[in-house]
């Protein structure tokens, strides 16, 4: 039961944050002058390269340097 709740409070994480990041998208697209699809690309690449952001530094914090490298 616990894992089926985790996993409902995952997906409300996940789609809140897909709407907020869409939204915000937007406001910085109008700001800047660029254009949307600009943005949702530079977004996308920059949330889709934080799992291994996250995994090499935590890696070299803990002392795991070749984790870090291989990733």
């Amino acid at each position: 039961m616990l894992l089926w709740i985790g996993l409902t409070a995952s997906a409300a994480a996940i789609v809140y944050s897909g709407t907020k990041l869409s939204r915000y998208g937007d406001v910085i697209a109008e700001k800047t002058g660029m254009g949307r699809t600009w943005i949702g690309v530079l977004l996308m690449a920059s949330v889709t390269s934080l799992p291994e952001l996250v995994t090499g530094i935590s890696s070299v914090t803990q002392g795991l340097p070749d984790i870090a490298a291989g990733e």
